[in-house]
């Protein structure tokens, strides 16, 4: 999808959908320097050297549209659980954390800050989240 979807699609899953959770994953665009044998900038070269870097990395894919950096991930994943209501903790799959360029692949996890409705709904769901159709009883063969 373009980047545009992406951001309507985030706004409509926890707007409409309202789930009580929600993983979202994308690739780390800042690990492409990795996975193209590039080797990653070190922490005194100028910001124009690491923006120069990134624009000689690739897309990941060839289909993808866009990749994003960590940065501009928890920029948009942060705004968008303040919009909704959700808390979002940042993960990640490949690489590490603690070290440049971080994950090969990011991860948010949203979580829907409970609300009144969700007790409502939850005492609700207890008792109506099924019909008993048939019981078997031992007595019954």
């Amino acid at each position: 999808m373009e980047e545009d979807q992406a951001c309507l699609f985030g706004d409509v899953a926890l707007s409409v959908f309202c789930p009580k959770i929600l993983i979202v994953s994308t690739p780390n665009f800042e690990y492409n320097v990795v996975l193209q044998k590039s080797t990653p900038p070190t922490q005194d070269q100028e910001e124009s050297d690491d923006q120069n870097l990134l624009q000689s990395c690739k897309f990941r894919n060839n289909d993808h549209k866009f990749e994003w950096t960590r940065e501009q991930f928890i920029q948009w994943a942060s705004e968008l659980a303040a919009r909704h209501n959700y808390n979002v903790e940042f993960s990640g799959v490949g690489g590490s954390a603690d070290v440049e360029p971080g994950f090969a692949s990011q991860i948010a996890v949203f979580k829907r800050e409970r609300s009144h409705e969700d007790d409502v709904q939850k005492d609700t769901d207890i008792d109506n989240h099924y019909n008993v159709i048939w019981e078997w009883n031992s007595k019954n063969k």
